[in-house]
């Protein structure tokens, strides 16, 4: 017994040989640990939220997107009732019927009166070339005054600078030209515009050409003489007028050139040029 009671002394004092008193930091560093263990659940449970919301937008993204009812628009093909719009429909053409005028162009220049300057206006309209420009033919008749005013060539060089004008002889009245390039047969027109108005068609034809033919639309045609224009231009000038004679044309209609096509004739009578006078893509002019 006596045995007994030694040994478990013995057991006793190694016990407290080993064993010491926990101080002041033990309960401080445990507070600690309890804290982060604390924080990190804290933030596991927010990122697992924030994990939780995204699969689900994404969940929600990847539903199709309902689709709005569309109604159809009818369409009406067109019956016997319904017609083409404005728009579509081609405006109602106005054809004037003529009477050629046997009046002769005469070569330059221009005698006069000329109180609006008229002479001054067409020859101030040709560029180029060279020379001054200057009245090459020119015919009055029922008040007005047309006139084609001209410059010659540069040495060595195929082309013609020239205008027209179709004038009040107290001046006022339509301007066209810039006109360069040597064809055998070049057209334009002015005025005729309406019932009772009086028309020019001109131009420039080879020289080859002794005789030119004008075919209207409605009317009989006008045969032309050309006038020499000299040395100093390598083709010659032709003018010829007509009266329009009606009918009137409606504010509706739209107007088609009085004049349909121009031929150009030699001396042994062979056609040797043509233009079509045309507002269509068919124009050779």
């Amino acid at each position: 017994m006596s045995d007994l009671r030694e040994r478990l002394q013995e057991l006793a004092d190694v016990a407290a040989l080993h064993s010491r008193t926990p101080g002041p930091q033990v309960p401080r560093r445990r507070a600690r640990h309890r804290r982060l263990r604390l924080i990190g659940g804290t933030a596991m449970l927010v990122v697992l939220a924030v994990v939780a919301g995204t699969v689900g937008t994404d969940r929600l993204n990847d539903r199709p997107t309902p689709l709005t009812p569309v109604t159809p628009i009818p369409t009406v093909a067109p019956t016997s009732t319904t017609s083409p719009t404005r728009a579509t429909r081609p405006l109602p053409r106005w054809i004037p019927s003529v009477t050629p005028l046997k009046i002769k162009a005469q070569p330059g220049p221009y005698p006069g009166p000329d109180p609006g300057g008229i002479v001054r206006d067409v020859t101030s309209l040709v560029r180029g070339c060279q020379d001054k420009s200057r009245v090459r033919l020119w015919i009055r008749a029922q008040g007005k005054v047309w006139l084609i005013a001209a410059k010659p060539p540069p040495p060595g060089r195929q082309h013609v600078c020239w205008a027209t004008a179709l004038m009040n002889q107290g001046g006022g009245g339509g301007l066209g030209g810039g006109y360069v390039g040597v064809k055998p047969l070049r057209v334009t027109f002015a005025g005729g515009d309406n019932n009772r108005q009086l028309g020019v068609v001109s131009g420039t034809v080879t020289k080859r050409a002794v005789r030119l033919r004008v075919l209207f639309h409605k009317g009989p045609p006008l045969d032309l003489v050309p006038v020499a224009a000299g040395d100093q231009f390598p083709l010659n000038f032709w003018a010829g007028l007509f009266l329009v004679t009606g009918p009137p044309r409606a504010e509706s209609q739209e107007p088609v050139p009085a004049v349909d096509r121009v031929l150009a004739f030699d001396q042994a009578g062979n056609q040797i040029a043509a233009c079509r006078i045309s507002l269509d893509l068919g124009n050779s002019c």
